[in-house]
């Protein structure tokens, strides 16, 4: 079988011009962003290509894209109106990658970065990569981290342009696509830590902040990359071989901080892509984080508890799927302080994407780091519910599963679960959520009596919640009645039993 590349698939050629950089070139740059911008290239709404930044010095993508052209396949899968649905593209939007440790490369990228063409800096480096590391940036070789990379290339290009009339200016967009809060401004700040750190000067610095524009944005897709399990079979359908090929499902959602001109210089929306580009997108964080987030911290507990496996067996599943419902749309969303049918409407995806049985999102995963989760996901919606006069019950049996986890733990890592049918498992948590909720089950006896007790200690425990959630009695004592009522007749009875 043919590997996939422009000599199999000549049809699949462009000679559109190199518009942006992009720092990252795995599997969610290239089944989110590059994905898109194939589709506007599709409708003639961005007319250019990228040229993908190897990250990090071992990356393994640039020798394989360049076997391809530069070429990959996208496989999405998704529920859309009921019907389970399939999308295949041979995208091309990636032009090139180069590889910045190389120092032939790295000087030939600098080159790239001063050519007015380029109005785009896109980037997906984790969250990790957004971070500041004090290092040369004028030295010949390239620096390590992604902000001081980027200082560098806008200092190539502000020197390029420096006194010289550009009718179309030489500021460039920079938008990073990483999971971070206020990720461009953060960004924006440690570009200008770095022109301190190197004596860039204040010209230098007026043009990052006046000529440069930093945006902020939220991304929300699964991409689960190349398909391991199903490699062949993904071949025999295509009726070639690509190693990049890359597995998503079809749902994208894209937020961007900013104004009208960056629905200009980025349509998405009017390629009719799930974009939105607002002046302030706290909304759509909040939406994601209490919703999305949210009904996974809420339920995977309990559904694990019961012996299920993946987001799909839960879903599915007589109980926990209409107990995963009803969190959602009478508890979570009555509770959020946002317009309601933009809370709804989501939920709807939400609910879609959790049935898509191609996405083998196991539950055990969802689980790790799940004390600052609940603190984060859980604890403000029932906390909000609260200063409306409301006692969520089964945000409250969310709760109570949450910590029905830890009964085995001991306080060791990772957390033992003893789960229904003569399952076990294990997930790693904070090493001091886990004594401390370990400690607290010392005081079960097996009663209602004795779970109040486990629950008072654990909600007390202002080092994990930062206040004390026990002196709420209504919320702690319906936590232990649930909790006694989990660990006495089993998850799905008492799932079955605070059904409306």
């Amino acid at each position: 079988m043919q590997t996939l590349n422009l000599k199999l698939k000549p049809e699949a050629k462009s000679d559109l011009p190199v518009k942006a950089i992009q720092f990252g070139e795995g599997n969610f740059l290239r089944g989110f962003l590059d994905w898109m911008l194939f589709k506007l290239n599709t409708q003639h709404l961005f007319n250019g290509r990228v040229l993908a930044v190897q990250p990090t010095p071992n990356g393994r993508v640039q020798p394989k894209l360049q076997n391809q052209d530069s070429l990959y396949t996208t496989i999405l899968h998704g529920v859309v109106e009921g019907q389970d649905c399939e999308v295949i593209d041979i995208v091309n939007t990636i032009a090139d990658c180069l590889n910045p440790y190389d120092d032939e490369q790295w000087q030939k990228l600098k080159q790239v970065a001063c050519d007015l063409n380029v109005q785009f800096v896109f980037s997906n480096t984790t969250e990790a990569g957004i971070s500041y590391v004090k290092e040369d940036i004028l030295g010949t070789k390239a620096p390590t981290s992604f902000p001081a990379k980027l200082t560098a290339i806008l200092y190539e290009r502000f020197k390029a342009h420096k006194g010289t009339d550009c009718a179309c200016g030489s500021g460039i967009t920079i938008m990073p696509c990483e999971l971070l809060d206020d990720n461009g401004t953060k960004l924006k700040n440690i570009v200008l830590k770095h022109c301190d750190d190197c004596n860039l000067g204040d010209e230098f610095k007026a043009y990052i902040t006046e000529d440069c524009t930093f945006l902020n944005t939220l991304v929300d897709r699964v991409v689960s990359g190349f398909p391991k399990d199903n490699k062949e079979e993904c071949e025999q359908k295509l009726g070639y071989v690509d190693e990049l090929m890359t597995c998503g499902e079809i749902f994208h959602f894209l937020a961007i901080e900013g104004d009208d001109s960056v629905k200009e210089l980025l349509p998405f929306e009017k390629a009719g892509l799930n974009v939105v580009v607002a002046s302030d997108i706290t909304p759509y964080r909040l939406r994601k984080v209490r919703i999305l987030n949210g009904a996974h911290t809420s339920n995977v507990p309990a559904a694990y508890l019961a012996g299920l496996e993946t987001v799909y067996d839960m879903m599915i599943d007589k109980v926990t799927g209409p107990f995963v419902r009803s969190v959602i749309y009478d508890e979570i969303i009555p509770a959020v302080k946002l317009e309601k049918q933009m809370l709804t409407s989501f939920a709807d995806d939400v609910v879609n994407r959790f049935l898509d049985p191609t996405m083998h999102h196991q539950l055990a995963s969802i689980l790790m780091n799940c004390t600052s989760k609940v603190k984060a996901r859980i604890l403000p919606t029932i906390l909000d519910a609260r200063s409306q006069g409301i006692l969520p019950t089964k945000l409250c049996f969310a709760f109570a599963a949450y910590i029905a986890l830890y009964k085995d733990a001991n306080s060791t890592l990772p957390v033992a679960v003893k789960r229904e049918g003569g399952k076990c498992g294990e997930f790693n948590d904070d090493k001091y959520a886990v004594e401390s909720l370990s400690k607290a089950w010392s005081y079960y006896k097996k009663s209602e009596t004795t779970a109040l007790m486990v629950v008072k200690a654990v909600l007390s425990d202002e080092n994990i919640w930062g206040r004390n959630l026990s002196s709420d009695v209504d919320l702690t004592a319906l936590i232990a009645k649930l909790l006694h009522a989990i660990i006495s007749d089993g998850v799905k009875a008492t799932m079955l039993d605070i059904q409306d």
